[in-house]
């Protein structure tokens, strides 16, 4: 007897009892399996394991169905022998075009098994596709990539607890024949695989066989009888009419409900880092201090440079002595007394998964540190605890309320051949107690410059850091990528400015001020006020440069929109973000950048608007996402020289656009505007 399962999100299932077998017919709306039935071995089902010598998959893998309710799909797969059981519970959020897919494998074997594999799968039927990803590089983050699904496997992978080294933990099967797309989001618990092999069967198209979860390269993890894993959490997010500009909502309004309730509002902050990195006095600290509490800076940070004994801050990780000349002469304990006396709460940098060769743990414990590796083995309970207490013991110290946590090494290979599921484990942990631990301590993702930016880590800290690259355009392809897939209000974007030179050619009448335009102040460039800070308005405004030496006027300029951003902290933190123009590579600047900010159950959007082009394009439009076609909404442009305003209906604003307008100047590229959009009440 067969049972027909039809479940949200176009996703249906036959289950055949006579046989324990249960198949996949369609997901999000795009056919499954051959032709509606199971393939060979190696094109059907919905998971494959290696265990020992053995592989389980297709037939040799037995299937049934515990649970159907409508919203929850629940399933157990087990093997002849009953080696090991896999449970599955798949649970459907309609709104948001959301499948959440979990597994845990036991072993029900009465001996040890070693799990060399272990991945959900999901079987395609022959067609033609395309598949979209990104890679990742430092500085230039989040660059969308487009492969055609031919003969060739097409596979990601993350390595460590650094999860977003050369790609993503996401991607996008499109089925060119029919608009429609489906999304693939690994949850990473140590390392992780994205995997899409194409199947081609005698003369018919490729068939896309996606497996995706633990990393399985090096994999060969130990579990004694009884013994289980739960495997990292797959999402799988429907994309109807193939529109990856509005792929990133649905995934932050997801996300936004799972976010744990510890988390804390992101501040406005000051970093010391690209002001003069870590050649600077407690003096010049002092004076960006007070320049940063006349702004609205609500956070002070004191980036690397301020421990180490010799001159090499990098291989000084590790011990995390102060150094006992400058800047603080081994007192920053009095510095940051000085910053919560100006009313600011004082943070610190740390890169607490980095050990130095030569650091004093490794020489007292060397049974804590695997050979050749940077990093300490924090499956051994003596070493977390050293860790922990390091960690703690400066934010003590220090009376500290924010930490800054990087990570500039790779971690390497886990000989233990969990593929960093333990470890990662064991880390997320460490973060949990601290945040129990230290209440208000507000926890800093940088990971290298965003090396480690995934759906895990957004619910372990506070915010995360967009790039190294303070490009004030650059970034905003970086976020473009990083919006399909992770949190818009808990981006933390650099403003990173100087005092600009004197301007020999005044082409415009805007206020001016000398920008980085890299990781480090080798490339610079001039922009407009504006511009600056409405970049740095979409996410969390972080400053770094010289503050004090900006005029009073352009500090008071950048007040207001610091201001601005204070006072509308939660419709940024709770927000979704639609890409209203299409993905700019980085370098490409003849181009604009549109993005709709919508407020999490409100009836307000804000539109930023970006041209990098010296084309005169001023005047364009852009259609606007997810408003009510029967309602007026009433458009204004913010941080404008005239408050004007027009009502416009929210069918118009979908059919045919926002009209915006930027300064015509052929002699500037950049120029930004930004606009509110909200709906007007019904009488």
């Amino acid at each position: 007897m067969k049972k027909v399962f039809t479940l949200p999100l176009g996703t249906k299932f036959v289950f055949d009892e006579e046989n324990e077998t249960l198949t996949l017919v369609s997901l999000c709306g795009a056919s499954c399996g051959q032709n509606g039935a199971e393939g060979d071995y190696a094109n059907s089902g919905l998971f494959v394991a290696c265990v020992d010598s053995h592989r389980f998959e297709g037939k040799k893998l037995k299937y049934n169905v515990v649970d159907c309710n409508g919203e929850k799909f629940e399933f157990q797969i087990f093997d002849e022998n009953k080696t090991i059981q896999v449970c599955s519970i798949w649970q459907f959020d309609k709104n948001n075009g959301i499948i959440s897919c979990k597994y845990t494998l036991f072993n029900t074997s009465e001996n040890s098994i070693t799990l060399r594999r272990a991945l959900p799968r999901w079987v395609f039927s022959p067609g033609k596709y395309g598949v979209y990803s990104q890679q990742n590089r430092w500085g230039n983050e989040n660059q969308l990539q487009h492969h055609a699904l031919t003969d060739a496997k097409l596979c990601w992978h993350g390595k460590g607890t650094r999860t977003t080294v050369t790609s993503s933990p996401w991607c996008v099967l499109e089925d060119e024949e029919n608009a429609s797309a489906v999304a693939f989001h690994v949850i990473p618990c140590g390392s992780w695989v994205i995997d899409i092999q194409p199947e081609i069967f005698s003369n018919e198209s490729p068939s896309p066989c996606v497996t995706a979860g633990l990393g399985d390269a090096d994999l060969f993890m130990t579990l004694a009888p009884g013994e289980s894993i739960v495997l990292p959490e797959v999402l799988i997010q429907s994309l109807p009419g193939a529109a990856l500009g509005r792929a990133g909502a649905g995934i932050q309004q997801y996300m936004l409900k799972r976010l744990p309730e510890t988390l804390h509002l992101p501040p406005v902050l000051y970093n010391s880092w690209l002001y003069r990195f870590t050649d600077f006095t407690r003096e010049e600290l002092r004076e960006q201090l007070a320049s940063a509490k006349e702004m609205g800076c609500e956070v002070f940070i004191v980036d690397a440079g301020w421990f180490g004994k010799d001159a090499n801050w990098s291989a000084a990780v590790g011990d995390w002595e102060e150094k006992p000349g400058v800047p603080f002469f081994g007192n920053m304990a009095a510095f940051a007394d000085e910053v919560r006396a100006a009313g600011l709460k004082f943070g610190f940098w740390m890169e607490i998964e980095r050990f130095g060769a030569y650091c004093s743990a490794r020489t007292e414990h060397p049974e804590w540190f695997p050979e050749h590796s940077v990093r300490i083995d924090l499956t051994q309970k003596a070493a977390a605890e050293y860790l922990f207490n390091t960690v703690a013991g400066n934010i003590r110290k220090f009376g500290a309320e924010y930490i800054k946590i990087d990570f500039n090494a790779a971690l390497g290979f886990d000989e233990s051949g969990a593929e960093f599921y333990h470890y990662s484990r064991e880390f997320s942990g460490i973060l949990e107690r601290l945040r129990k631990t230290f209440p208000s301590l507000i926890i800093e993702n940088c990971g290298s410059g965003s090396l480690r930016n995934d759906l895990a880590t957004i619910c372990l800290y506070d915010h995360w850091f967009v790039s190294d690259n303070a490009h004030p355009f650059e970034t905003l392809s970086i976020r473009q990528g990083a919006f399909m897939r992770t949190l818009p209000g808990r981006c933390l974007n650099w403003i990173v400015t100087r005092p600009a030179p004197e301007r020999r050619t005044p082409v415009s009448k805007d206020l001016q001020v000398m920008v980085c335009t890299a990781a480090t102040w080798d490339e610079a460039g001039l922009f407009s006020v504006n511009y600056v800070m409405l970049s740095g308005l979409l996410g969390v405004p972080g400053f770094s440069g010289d503050l004090a030496g900006l005029s009073a006027e352009i500090k008071a300029k950048m007040a207001e929109y610091i201001r601005f951003y204070k006072e509308n902290r939660a419709f940024f933190v709770n927000s979704h973000v639609y890409l209203l123009t299409p993905f700019v590579p980085l370098k490409e600047y003849e181009n604009y950048c549109v993005f709709q900010m919508q407020g999490e159950g409100t009836d307000e959007s804000l539109v930023f608007v970006f041209s990098n082009s010296m084309s005169r394009r001023a005047l364009r439009q852009f259609k606007l996402c997810n408003l009510d076609a029967d309602r007026n909404y009433l458009v204004e442009q913010l941080f404008a020289d005239k408050k004007e305003s027009v009502t416009v209906s929210g069918k118009t604003l979908m059919l045919y656009g926002i009209e915006t307008l930027l300064p015509e100047n052929q002699h500037v590229r950049h120029t930004a505007a930004l606009y509110r959009v909200t709906a007007i009440k019904n009488k």
